[in-house]
């Protein structure tokens, strides 16, 4: 078996900078359809997709030395850069309202600390019949919303990797994951109940 397979992120990163050209396209093929896919979430346009994920790669590949392993994992961190070039993209496009990725003022108190006794999201989701269904309801989420079920159920984020990357508060994440969740269901329920 070849020593150089089944290597870690951070492995190949270290390979890469220590000369191994083709560890980067290692680490490219590990993670092109998560972000791609990130990303058409994010912005609906398979073509936008395209290029914001080659943006993210060729951004992280310039940044690949100013990365730190000890702060966050690769897959955070390629996630944050792609998080960021959607949304360039986005305010170029005009597509979504800029307020709606700023920060939250003045949340719930209420909403945030009633337990969550729904069904679990995957439950919901498995109601919908196809991905063009899924992805038609996803598009009606608010973009943070859509944003936080995305990073944690399609591309496994934890929630503390998706505070880290959103720059907040590991409990805002998951007050707006059980908001998130309560809306997907608002929109799945009276088409599938």
């Amino acid at each position: 078996m070849d020593p150089r397979m089944d290597r870690s992120d951070e492995e190949l990163i270290a390979a890469y900078l220590a000369g191994e050209e083709t560890a980067f396209g290692e680490l490219t093929n590990r993670h092109l359809r998560g972000v791609y896919s990130f990303a058409l979430r994010l912005v609906g346009d398979a073509s936008a997709a395209e290029d914001i994920s080659q943006e993210t790669f060729l951004k992280a590949w310039k940044s690949l030395k100013k990365y730190d392993v000890h702060s966050s994992k690769f897959k955070t961190w390629l996630l944050r850069i792609a998080r960021n070039t959607a949304i360039d993209y986005l305010r170029k496009k005009k597509h979504v309202p800029l307020s709606a990725f700023e920060n939250e003022a003045g949340s719930n108190v209420l909403a945030e600390t009633i337990a969550d006794t729904e069904e679990l999201a995957p439950q919901m989701l498995e109601r919908l019949d196809d991905a063009r269904e899924l992805h038609a309801t996803l598009e009606e989420l608010n973009p943070k919303h859509r944003e936080i079920l995305l990073l944690y159920y399609t591309n496994d984020c934890t929630f503390e990797e998706i505070a880290a990357m959103l720059g907040e508060p590991t409990n805002t994440v998951k007050s707006r994951h059980r908001r998130a969740l309560a809306a997907l269901k608002g929109l799945i329920a009276p088409n599938h109940y």
